[in-house]
């Protein structure tokens, strides 16, 4: 057995190379198991992978006991040296060596949350069809000096449930109560078939759940939390392992069980996952948000936005809901200036002169609302000391659009030959170029022409399961538009450094850290009750830095 660490001042992560070459995590953070048994450590594994045609060895639907993840031998590792911190890459690879898996950790000096992804390199002459794998997986979670205690009752889990005007509304209660029981002594001393998963699909991030969640237990006094940076679907469980006595966490983005993704890697390709934040320490589950909200701040874009903090006006939320006018804007535009904000933004109708949920797509100013060109608006928001800023939905398509019916199928996600329709509106994909390219005219318009200093970005639609052109799967596609769409939204920003872009999805339906290491500002909710509101806002920063909630007109 041979060992090694990495180790920041805020930190440390241990690994063993056990016999027969498996490695095993034995220690993050305060989660020490460095004392636990041979066999227990034999569940440890860096990572779970599940290839098509191979074995699991777990009997339920959970991801543990994977192949080739079970068997992968440790092959190298090494440690980069980073900005704040350090990154270490752990590389393994199967028998008989067809998969190359390398796991990536990084770890920063002021926060004990760890970043996680990982490499898959088809290293073979044939075809691996990849049904999972896992952005991060830990076993023995929380159980430190608690190894052989009852996981069930003395863990409670930390569930953010997720809902249009209803976001980030935690629920808690212990592991027996979720469903997960212990019953390691039971005569066959084996894992159960249950688990408790939390999953997401489609394309709001945060269509049902938040993507975070924190494990606190009584007895060792430490507390997990987690968070996985998917702009779509994603997936994370915890489940009994190996003779039942230890808890396992899996984070991942899509998989196939859960949401319909299939990844064919052909010999000579590799596959990244999806990034995953973790971070195990001693304290309760305020401390463990206070060390993400450290994480989270580290993570994102540097920008002036998030140093200044300037006092944002928007016209939708209990005023002009969608039915903006030059008459009516001036008014308000007086007002918000009076009041000491420093931008104030159009919200939706701009475009259109009457109902336009069904044909919005071309983002042209409506004569009618401005008789004499959005751009005295615009003038007139500039005349006041203000930066204007305008709405947009740039992922979407209506399905009266007239644009619509002049352009090819592959603009568009498809399902079974047919355009995906959503509420009236056809989900534009951004792996086509032409796409890329319509979308950079939208927004340098609206900066170059419009004068436009602010956008806020919405996103009212989902795509469902996802695509299935030019993918392997449904999911496959939903994921390479995703990262199609990130990849644009990098480009905008590298054009317009200035431009304050803000992150909505029917409010706080899409408030994940990939697009939030990105924008700088996140519209938590579209919930109008005052009495509502107060709960959303306090809880807003539990799932978002408290610096990038926009809640009601005030940042």
């Amino acid at each position: 057995m041979t060992e090694f660490s990495i180790n920041t001042p805020a930190t440390r992560l241990n690994f063993e190379v056990l016999t027969g070459g498996q490695v095993a995590l034995t220690q993050l953070g305060s989660n020490d198991l460095t004392t636990a048994s041979f066999n227990d450590k034999q569940q440890m594994v860096l990572t779970e992978v599940q290839v098509t045609g191979e074995n699991i060895h777990h009997k339920g639907v959970g991801f543990v006991g994977t192949e080739p993840g079970s068997s992968l031998h440790y092959v190298s590792h090494r440690v980069i040296e980073s900005k704040n911190g350090k990154t270490l890459e752990v590389i393994q690879k199967n028998i008989p060596e067809t998969l190359l898996v390398t796991n990536h950790y990084r770890l920063f000096n002021n926060t004990p949350i760890i970043r996680s992804w990982v490499t898959l390199e088809n290293i073979g002459n044939g075809n691996l069809g990849i049904e999972y794998v896992s952005s991060f997986a830990l076993t023995g979670i929380n159980q430190a000096s608690d190894l052989d205690g009852n996981y069930a009752e003395h863990n409670t889990i930390y569930i953010a449930n997720n809902d249009w005007t209803a976001e980030a509304q935690w629920k808690a209660g212990s592991l027996k109560d979720a469903g997960l029981d212990y019953w390691v002594d039971g005569e066959k001393g084996q894992a159960s078939s249950k688990r408790i998963s939390i999953t997401n699909n489609s394309s709001w991030s945060c269509s049902e759940y938040s993507p975070n969640g924190i494990l606190t237990n009584s007895v060792t006094g430490q507390s997990a939390i987690w968070q996985i940076e998917n702009n779509g679907a994603w997936h994370y469980e915890l489940t009994d392992i190996g003779a039942g006595n230890q808890l396992a966490i899996r984070l991942s983005g899509p998989e196939e069980y859960d949401n319909h993704w299939w990844k064919n890697l052909t010999p000579g390709e590799t596959f990244t996952t999806v990034s995953a934040a973790f971070g195990q320490l001693q304290g309760d589950f305020e401390d463990a948000l206070a060390a993400m909200t450290t994480y989270r701040r580290q993570i994102r874009r540097p920008n002036q936005d998030d140093q200044q903090l300037p006092v944002i006006f928007n016209d939708y939320m209990n005023g002009l809901s969608g039915d903006p006018t030059t008459a009516k804007e001036k008014p308000l535009i007086d007002a918000a200036a009076q009041a000491g904000c420093e931008y104030y933004v159009v919200d939706c109708g701009w475009y259109a002169s009457g109902y336009w949920w069904d044909s919005v797509g071309e983002w042209q100013p409506s004569t009618e609302r401005f008789p004499n060109g959005i751009e005295e608006v615009i003038d007139y928001i500039r005349s006041k000391g203000m930066v204007p800023g305008l709405w947009l939905e740039i992922e979407v398509m209506g399905i009266k659009c007239p644009l619509a019916d002049r352009l090819p199928d592959d603009w568009f996600f498809m399902r079974h030959g047919k355009r995906v329709i959503d509420t009236d509106r056809y989900h534009l994909d951004f792996t086509n170029p032409a796409v890329r390219k319509y979308a950079d005219q939208v927004v340098d318009r609206l900066v170059k022409q419009y004068g436009v200093g602010y956008i806020k970005m919405d996103y009212n639609i989902t795509t469902g399961i996802g695509t299935d052109l030019n993918s392997d799967s449904d999911g496959d596609g939903l994921l390479k538009h995703n990262r199609a769409y990130l990849k644009w939204l990098d480009s905008v920003f590298k054009r317009y450094p200035d431009l304050v872009i803000e992150n909505c999805g029917s409010g706080g339906m899409r408030h994940d850290y990939a697009m939030l290491q990105r924008h700088s500002i996140q519209s938590m909710s579209d919930q109008t009750d005052y009495l509502r509101n107060g709960n959303i806002a306090a809880v807003g920063a539990s799932v978002v830095a408290p610096s990038s909630v926009l809640f009601g007109r005030t940042h």
